[in-house]
């Protein structure tokens, strides 16, 4: 019986439109996927997952062909969930509301946003998405989950546009998620460290879920652990020419999923990640 993820990570393109301090700059050559290419991998992982993620690097509403993508999604019966910088919802709502295939979009509000009125946009957007799509928005640069000024400046202009309580209000100083209304929410996080090899963090022992419940390819095809694994460090083989099935039989996935259960991390990347300190709560 094939091993079933929770979702799988597709990368359809690497490039974004910002530039944020927070999100490591890749040294991959800028690429966006092919209809072709992404239709290959839909039915390469067919019957290995139900919910596709439309991110690892980049902005995926900056695809030129991003309602055929989605298309190709309704039509292999993927569930998605997109992130985005949210800079182009307002420019790609018709395309995103019309899209039955989408269960979720996360909007990452820390982004290094300098357009005017930027959040406005993004409101407006949002009510226009239909009520059946989970709505999140993100803030996952804070320390220690204190508000900083940027993001207490973003705290209130979602409380004054969604006229919440008090009680709510307290929720979203004191908790990590809550609930704005119907399928709306906000996520707060702290900033993680991204994994590369020569960061100062490093811990041989932890948990992580890659591999038991997630992996991810990028846009050339590359098959790695995580969505954490932008350079991929980590590569597993091209997704264009082996299956799923031997990649997740093979000997350096069942070394490193025997870790994970076992605190022990193999791959030295993962190593350098301190993501993996979410799980170990």
């Amino acid at each position: 019986m094939k091993k079933k993820l929770k979702r799988i990570y597709i990368e359809i393109l690497n490039t974004c439109n910002l530039s944020c301090s927070f999100c490591t700059k890749t040294k991959r050559n800028q690429r966006i996927m092919t209809l072709l290419e992404f239709e290959e991998i839909l039915k390469k992982i067919d019957s290995y997952t139900d919910y596709i993620y439309l991110h690892v690097k980049g902005e995926p509403l900056l695809h030129p062909n991003l309602q055929e993508i989605l298309e190709l999604s309704e039509k292999y019966h993927k569930k998605v969930t997109i992130t985005t910088n949210g800079t182009l919802l307002k420019e790609k709502i018709d395309i995103l509301k019309n899209s039955p295939c989408i269960r979720q979009v996360n909007i990452s509000l820390h982004s290094e946003n300098k357009k005017k009125n930027y959040l406005d946009d993004i409101f407006w957007a949002v009510d226009q998405i239909p009520k059946n799509i989970q709505v999140v928005y993100r803030l996952w640069t804070l320390k220690e989950k204190n508000l900083d000024l940027k993001s207490t400046q973003i705290v209130n202009k979602i409380i004054s546009y969604y006229d919440l309580s008090t009680e709510t209000v307290d929720k979203i100083m004191t908790q990590d998620n809550i609930k704005l209304g119907e399928n709306i929410y906000v996520n707060k996080a702290n900033e993680f460290l991204w994994p590369e090899i020569k960061n100062d963090y490093y811990n041989e022992k932890g948990y992580c879920h890659a591999l038991k419940d997630q992996m991810a390819i990028l846009v050339d095809g590359t098959i790695i652990p995580c969505c954490l694994d932008g350079e991929g460090v980590i590569n597993l083989g091209s997704i264009y020419q082996v299956d799923l099935e031997s990649v997740l039989e093979s000997n350096r996935v069942k070394q490193m999923m025997s870790g994970f259960k076992n605190r022990t991390v193999t791959e030295e990347l993962c190593k350098h990640c301190n993501f993996k300190e979410k799980f170990n709560r």
